[in-house]
């Protein structure tokens, strides 16, 4: 792929806009070519116009930062664990992306890049229309819509089997050329009081068997069934210098709640300079 300015999207509200501004940094830190652009597209999911002033300042130092306003946007049917509506609206991405852009990586801002994003974003997607990695922690979700309600079952994911939603490259050209903005749109409004994991449920079940397999280093996901929270028992493979740390769950590192361990300590050397 031609080399081209990389084109990172992010859905934030006023919790989330200091992180939007430590995983830019992030980016910025591991970009090996210097010279290569980074746009930073930002839905606005509810950011006050301080908010918004202090994020066109603090990535535009980083890169281009434009701030995109969707007139409808997605909001929560009910409310869901430590998830904000911010979760909902990288499904409005086709709505905010020109028409030049033909490919975007969405980051969620509870992630810290520690690669060359360049490598992820110059990945062959083979035809495919998103690239992902598979989902550790529940791996063979399948949503079902039957007109009325919608149900997940926790077997029988089609293969390559579930992806987190938290990473995505996506070719926006087929994103459009299939409507995935408004069909998933569609599914959420109304199916979205039955859907567990919302707009990650949908994009599973649009892009079932379709999606291409990334290295699982670009979503390494903190929380684990087996090794338990805050990244027990892994913390030599998160906090390795590659790919991207994902720090899901409902405590965030830069919370109270959260472990003075390797990963805050990561996280801290981002977020160190104040935004």
């Amino acid at each position: 792929m031609e080399r081209h300015d990389i084109h990172v999207v992010f859905a934030v509200d006023d919790n989330y806009a200091t992180a939007a501004t430590v995983v830019a940094r992030s980016i910025r830190a591991g970009l090996q070519d210097a010279d290569r652009g980074i746009v930073f597209h930002v839905i606005d999911s509810g950011l006050t116009p301080e908010s918004t002033d202090r994020l066109q300042e603090s990535l535009g130092a980083l890169g281009t930062a434009l701030v995109h306003t969707v007139p409808d946007r997605l909001e929560m049917a009910v409310p869901r664990k430590h998830w904000t509506a911010a979760t909902l609206h990288r499904l409005h991405v086709a709505e905010v992306i020109p028409a030049d852009v033909d490919r975007v990586i969405y980051l969620d801002v509870d992630t810290i890049v520690l690669d060359d994003l360049a490598e992820l974003y110059d990945i062959d997607l083979a035809g495919r229309p998103i690239g992902a990695v598979i989902n550790e922690v529940a791996p063979a979700r399948l949503l079902t819509l039957d007109g009325t309600t919608a149900s997940l079952s926790q077997t029988g994911a089609k293969p390559p089997g579930y992806f987190n939603a938290g990473v995505l490259v996506i070719d926006m050209a087929q994103w459009r050329a299939e409507d995935i903005t408004a069909r998933s749109v569609h599914i959420y409004r109304t199916y979205g009081k039955d859907i567990p994991t919302l707009d990650q449920d949908i994009l599973n079940h649009l892009f079932a068997e379709r999606w291409l397999p990334v290295p699982s280093k670009w979503n390494k996901l903190i929380e684990h069934p087996v090794h338990g929270r805050f990244g027990q028992g892994r913390m030599e493979y998160l906090t390795r210098r590659e790919g991207i740390i994902h720090y899901i769950g409902g405590d965030k590192p830069w919370s109270d709640d959260f472990p003075d361990n390797a990963l805050r300590q990561v996280y801290r050397s981002f977020s160190a300079v104040p935004v």
